[in-house]
């Protein structure tokens, strides 16, 4: 499937695994480079991120596709699960533009 968010141009996406388990903890990675969790169970991490999919569907790429995960993330922590995302690589990207 080739499917484009608004304003984002077309290319290649090299597919792998969203959904990896580190040190006993689930998570899963984003296009914009940032990995969000961790969650208990790969089930769970897999039903998340489609939550988050369907948020950032019609989203621009850039910083509005960040403010909608930092909601993501702060909308999980009201909600008793405090998560621990690494925005790192998605803010160095962003400074390369």
């Amino acid at each position: 499937m080739r499917a484009a968010r608004q304003q984002e141009e077309h290319r290649t996406w090299f597919r792998s695994e969203r959904v990896f388990l580190s040190d006993g903890e689930w998570y899963f990675h984003t296009r914009e480079g940032v990995d969000v969790g961790p969650y208990p169970s790969q089930f769970e991490t897999e039903i998340e991120a489609g939550m988050l999919k369907e948020l950032m569907r019609n989203v621009d790429a850039g910083e509005a596709s960040l403010r909608v995960i930092r909601e993501f993330v702060l909308e999980s922590y009201a909600m008793g699960r405090p998560l621990t995302p690494n925005f790192s690589r998605a803010l160095v990207a962003m400074q390369r533009r």
